[in-house]
């Protein structure tokens, strides 16, 4: 199965100026776990509570690549470039009914404000079109998020306007904005190649 457009990652990897993105492993359960449990500062601002146990990353990192009834999921460790150190994660949601995907990232709270999450999500972005051949990128973020507001603003991202979506969150109804970019506004940003090593099939 592959997404829409019938182009399927094998394997993708960058090295940017901060960050080195590549496929999750298992491997990466222990330090993922140590920065996201329990961690107030993380869970609060994204749908996932968090795991509950180390053994739920290695679980959850056993593929890099999910394939669901609606979407494919690819998986990525984001890595700070300059230690190797696990610092976060961002995962593509391609939808295989249309041209569109939706991101989703997190940031070990140690590496924040240091421009891992604008790096991590201007590649995706890129990934997304470059490779996947897609027309449109979203994100949706809790609303007071503002971190996460201004990393998606500086990769372009604007907010769409008049569209309000409702999470339960801890017995709450927590309100998040949508963002996205089209292909022709990425495009028309010239944004600069990057150095993605990309393996992939087409179904025709």
């Amino acid at each position: 199965m592959t997404g829409y457009g019938g182009v399927r990652l094998e394997h993708a990897e960058v090295r940017g100026e901060r960050v080195h993105l590549r496929p999750v492993s298992p491997n990466d359960a222990a330090a993922a776990y140590e920065l996201l449990h329990d961690e107030d500062q993380i869970t609060s601002w994204i749908v996932w509570e968090g795991p509950e146990r180390q053994s739920d990353l290695e679980e959850r990192y056993t593929r890099w690549i999910i394939e669901g009834e609606d979407e494919t999921l690819y998986a990525f460790a984001i890595e700070d470039e300059s230690s190797g150190e696990w610092a976060g994660s961002i995962g593509l949601h391609q939808q295989k009914s249309e041209p569109v995907a939706s991101l989703g990232y997190l940031v070990g709270v140690p590496y924040q404000g240091r421009g891992f999450g604008t790096e991590a999500v201007r590649h995706v972005v890129e990934l997304a079109f470059r490779e996947l051949d897609l027309l449109l990128v979203r994100a949706d973020v809790f609303a007071g998020n503002i971190p996460s507001i201004r990393v998606l603003e500086k990769v372009g991202l604007r907010r769409d306007e008049g569209v309000e979506i409702f999470h339960e969150k801890r017995g709450d109804q927590v309100l998040l904005h949508s963002y996205s970019i089209s292909r022709v506004d990425w495009e028309l940003a010239a944004p600069p190649k990057t150095a993605w090593q990309v393996r992939s099939t087409r179904e025709d």
